[in-house]
């Protein structure tokens, strides 16, 4: 077996693995770069781009397997060339049409709208833009192949690429029915982990399969996001002790999430029953996602999955203002979250910033979405309570030492991080 790592040694995000044999090829992720991080590029750019990539090494048997549903490590999937097999786990795939449904019912909206007025030719023209592109990947999900996730108690079966075998191991990651595979071929087994960590409550699987699967491995491939950080990640449940304690002390507490997290929703969650507050949301987005996961996983997870918000309207402005709430946003309702807090007392009123503090910190990354710094700065009263959704230093070691791999490639790091 051969091994090119396309992008993604010297930088965080934008992932694209290569692995072949003589007559067969498989691809870990196709990525898109993280805003301010590599290169900029255009949609045309983009495409030429894996057109290149497939134009060379051609081979008789080809597939491509995404880790995950974020979009630095499945986004350019509607660039891959048809006729190439595309694998993901029929939980992102479900979490992924689901998102991209919603921005398309949501752009149609706009466009409606915005025929009815005259002198709207840009933003007419950008929500045709979203409109169709999210038209374009749900009808590229539809094409899609799928694989379930496997039960705990069973083995999973390989997929099977030419002379390839693929077979996917669930993990944990900051967004929900993330996998790793083992590769094996000619002999060889390799041991591509994806993003994971062990501090989310789906993380204690990771070390018994490793021990029990990860065997015999030529080359571990490894995500290195923390590597040059020398915190130590906190497990979700002192997420969730941290913010019930601040929520205690708050009448009005919004938190800034992300919607595909599923464990870092239930954290909220039981931090909010914890705090006796009715727990809201304000987004379609979210509000989807949440049904998604309590069908999916509320029976196993013993209702820690199990979500039950309200969803926020002007109606229940009166009931919840004299009551409080503990409200879960993201960036797109800022107008909204702006023109609501205008209206609620601002020493009782607190942001738990739940996101990566470099999207508010980092100049470059301020420059490519000042989203999370303006939202941020909306609020008089604000504290940071996160854990990353990727391994630790300590973690990634451990995993090493677990695997016991004759060779280590590190990818989705920073350039000048060392293992």
């Amino acid at each position: 077996m051969n091994i090119k790592i396309h992008r993604g040694l010297d930088q965080i995000g934008g992932c694209i693995t290569e692995i072949w044999t003589d007559t067969s090829r498989v691809f870990i992720d196709f990525g898109q770069n993280l805003p301010g991080i590599g290169e900029p590029s255009t949609p045309e750019e983009d495409e030429a781009m894996v057109e290149g990539i497939f134009a060379n090494n051609k081979k008789e048997h080809v597939a491509v397997f995404y880790t995950h549903g974020h979009e630095d490590h499945v986004g350019l999937f509607t660039y891959i060339p048809d006729g190439v097999a595309q694998y993901m786990s029929e939980g992102t795939n479900s979490l992924l049409s689901i998102k991209y449904g919603v921005l398309y019912k949501g752009a149609l909206s706009i466009v409606m709208d915005l025929l009815k007025v005259e002198g709207f030719d840009k933003e007419y023209n950008d929500a045709m833009v979203q409109f169709v592109d999210a038209d374009n990947k749900c009808k590229h999900l539809r094409c899609v192949d799928t694989w379930q996730r496997t039960p705990p108690n069973k083995v999973p079966e390989p997929i099977v690429v030419g002379d390839i075998k693929v077979t996917p191991f669930f993990n944990c990651h900051s967004i929900y029915d993330s996998h790793m595979f083992l590769i094996e071929a000619d002999g060889k087994r390799i041991w591509h982990t994806g993003d994971y960590r062990e501090h989310g409550y789906m993380g204690k699987g990771l070390f018994p399969t490793l021990r029990k699967y990860a065997t015999d491995i030529d080359v571990l491939i490894t995500e290195g996001t923390m590597l040059k950080r020398e915190d130590k990640c906190i497990h979700e449940r002192e997420v969730s002790r941290k913010m019930a304690s601040v929520m205690q002390a708050f009448k009005y507490v919004f938190v800034l999430a992300s919607a595909t997290d599923i464990e870092r929703l239930a954290a909220i969650k039981e931090a909010a029953k914890k705090a006796e507050k009715p727990l809201c949301i304000w987004s379609v987005f979210m509000k989807e996602t949440m049904k998604f996961f309590t069908e999916r996983e509320s029976k196993q997870s013993r209702g820690l999955f199990s979500f039950d918000p309200l969803f926020y309207s002007d109606r229940l402005y009166g009931k919840l203002k004299r009551r409080g709430f503990a409200m879960v946003v993201g960036t797109s309702q800022m107008d909204r979250v702006k023109e609501l807090i205008g209206k609620l007392p601002q020493e009782e009123t607190l942001l738990i910033y739940s996101s990566w503090d470099g999207y508010y910190k980092i100049p470059e990354q301020v420059e490519a979405n000042s989203k999370y710094k303006d939202f941020r700065d909306m609020f008089h009263n604000v504290v940071d309570i996160h854990t990353s959704g990727h391994a630790d230093k300590a973690t990634i070691k451990k995993v090493i030492e677990t695997v016991k791999p004759k060779e280590v490639i590190c990818i989705h790091k920073e350039a000048d991080a060392e293992i």
